[in-house]
């Protein structure tokens, strides 16, 4: 069998401390596991049988079965029928009739048993699990093997435990970082435009199932180019910076800011309409021009607001904002203008008229 291509449908979300951080690659990871369970478990499982250890060769066949359900499943695209967690029920009973029926191979099973653990559990009932299996298995071992190889036993599988721990914690670091560099813009931590393409995506996908309303901010900085020009591309990333901290300060939780391209940004504003996103937008202008983003300069912004409409696709959501954003650049900056408010139709020129009118408006 070919590995199957299983990606998730969406970039997987930055993981949080305790976060499932094998969540969106466990189906690969068993189909893999799978794989080798087939090639290097079968075996044991025929020379049980061979020297008439039937209980612990059905047990031990019972756990490739099991795998092979799942694998199968994974590699013509549908849903595992066994749930992961399940999978430890038979694999924990072969581990404990290897120990009854001779000790030293159940001690040595134990240890693709604690990685196991983590490859079909979150991370703390991996842990929990772990150490159940290494406490289950101690005494058993104790009492075939006697205290010397018991305590060893005890010392290199709960050293095993240790490192798995400390590998999935820099794992978790290092996908937090990754996940952080893949999502943002670097210079400001607003979320990039990819990122932006999801959330709009999403957000339409809801307001066609549920009727849910969501509204964008199309924020520009105005005569953002003077700032570069007269005071360096330093101080323009320094006012950049400044803007998205204000705004993260003064919005809920759930909205999400991006930035498009040099000084303009957009904000999702979920589970919200146009009034109530243009009572969020005016303040936020007030705020940022109040904000004293730029000592001795005002720091002004113009901004266009579009709700989510029926059937309207994401570009042109995003159009229907840019067209809003320069009716506020043409007629005086520093102002909120609202698309579905405008006379005739809101919806922006094509993209190369629209590039030259933003020039002219910057």
């Amino acid at each position: 069998m070919n590995t199957p291509d299983i990606q998730p449908d969406a970039a997987p979300p930055s993981p949080r401390r305790n976060q499932d951080i094998l969540e969106f690659y466990r189906e690969r990871i068993m189909y893999l596991l799978t794989l080798a369970i087939v090639v290097f478990v079968t075996p044991f499982a025929m020379i049980d049988f061979f020297e008439g250890h039937y209980f612990l060769g059905v047990a031990t066949f019972a756990v490739v079965v099991c795998f092979c359900i799942d694998g199968y499943a994974i590699h013509v695209k549908r849903r595992p029928p066994i749930p992961f967690q399940f999978l430890l029920l038979p694999t924990v009973a072969a581990i404990g009739t290897s120990l009854r029926t001779d000790a030293i191979h159940g001690a040595l099973w134990c240890f693709p048993g604690v990685l196991l653990c983590y490859f079909v559990l979150p991370r703390r009932l991996a842990i929990t699990a772990s150490l159940f299996l290494l406490a289950v298995s101690a005494p058993m071992v104790l009492l075939s093997l006697g205290q010397d190889i018991a305590l060893r036993f005890v010392v290199t599988l709960a050293l095993t435990i240790v490192i798995i721990y400390i590998i999935t914690d820099v794992i978790r670091e290092l996908q937090t970082e990754l996940m952080g560099q893949a999502i943002t813009d670097p210079l400001t931590g607003a979320y990039n435009r990819r990122q932006m393409e999801f959330a709009l995506d999403e957000a339409i996908e809801r307001h066609m199932r549920t009727g849910a309303p969501a509204s964008v901010l199309l924020i520009d900085i105005d005569h953002f180019k003077r700032v570069n020009d007269e005071l360096g591309h330093h101080t323009g990333d320094h006012v950049l910076k400044a803007l998205v901290l204000l705004i993260k300060n003064r919005s809920r939780k759930l909205d999400r800011l991006f930035r498009m391209g040099g000084e303009e940004f957009l904000l999702l504003l979920p589970d919200t309409p146009a009034a109530a996103a243009m009572i969020q937008a005016e303040n936020l202008r007030n705020r940022i021009a109040d904000g004293n983003l730029l000592k001795n300069r005002p720091v002004t912004v113009s901004i266009g607001v579009a709700e989510c409409k029926k059937d309207v696709s994401q570009e042109d959501w995003v159009k229907i904002a840019d067209n809003a954003l320069y009716s506020a650049k043409e007629t005086g900056r520093n102002k909120v203008v609202r698309a579905d408010e405008l006379d005739g139709d809101a919806t922006a020129p094509a993209d190369s008229e629209g590039d030259d009118r933003r020039a002219r408006t910057r």
